[in-house]
């Protein structure tokens, strides 16, 4: 199981995205450093195939045309945000029929996810008000379905084609749960007024990736980023 990742057949065009993405990563520490153990070692020894490697991320918005901003550094420090600080708390592991939301961790809506939400979406999506994103955040969707249907704060752990609800794999899904709680983190179905160690945490740093790469190539392709 797991091991060097070579792109098997199903994959050919599943690792490519159309345009660049918004990330929030997690800021450095021993959270972040569990997170990428967990994407690039633990978990990948679970699954039948190989699976590609990627840095722990929240998407909060992707769509962003590859063109439309030749500097990008200046195009997010132009966004709104000033001193927001978002509040990323993790609720529970997920399951989901899409490739990119294979294994996730769901996270909480919390207000100041939500605010960060709204003020990069209209700047990330041409043509979107900020009615129409405050619309888009308050939907409820799950990690399975397009973020285009609603805000979906998640952290993908695993990205993998087979529908690892089929109960071929219960045995992976089993070792998964054990790998991730096992590692320390803490989910929590209720959000709570303080993060717990290992929770979740506050701030980050936000981030243009250019997605339209091989997603093998994700951690070399940021254009922008900006601290929270």
């Amino acid at each position: 199981m797991g091991g060097t990742f070579d792109r098997p057949a199903w994959l050919q065009n599943a690792c490519m995205l159309t345009s660049p993405s918004l990330w929030l990563l997690p800021p450095p520490g021993p959270l972040c450093e569990v997170l990428k153990k967990l994407i690039s070692t633990t978990l990948p020894k679970r699954i039948p195939d190989a699976v590609p490697d990627f840095q722990p991320h929240i998407t909060i918005s992707s769509g962003l045309s590859p063109t439309s901003q030749s500097d990008f550094q200046a195009f997010l420090s132009s966004f709104p945000i000033g001193s927001l600080r978002p509040h990323v708390q993790f609720k529970r592991l997920r399951y989901g029929t899409a490739f990119w939301t294979k294994i996730t961790l769901e996270l909480h809506k919390s207000d100041s996810l939500k605010q960060l939400a709204v003020i990069c979406r209209p700047f990330v999506t041409p043509g979107v008000t900020e009615e129409q994103a405050r619309d888009w955040v308050e939907k409820y969707t799950t990690p399975a379905e397009s973020g285009e249907q609603g805000f979906i704060p998640h952290l993908s752990l695993v990205y993998w084609e087979p529908d690892i609800r089929d109960e071929k794999y219960d045995d992976v899904r089993v070792g998964v749960r054990s790998d991730v709680y096992d590692s320390g983190l803490k989910l929590e179905e209720g959000l709570m007024e303080e993060i717990a160690e290992m929770g979740g945490w506050v701030g980050g740093k936000l981030v243009i990736v250019d997605t339209t790469r091989d997603v093998s190539e994700w951690k070399d392709a940021i254009l922008a980023e900006r601290e929270l």
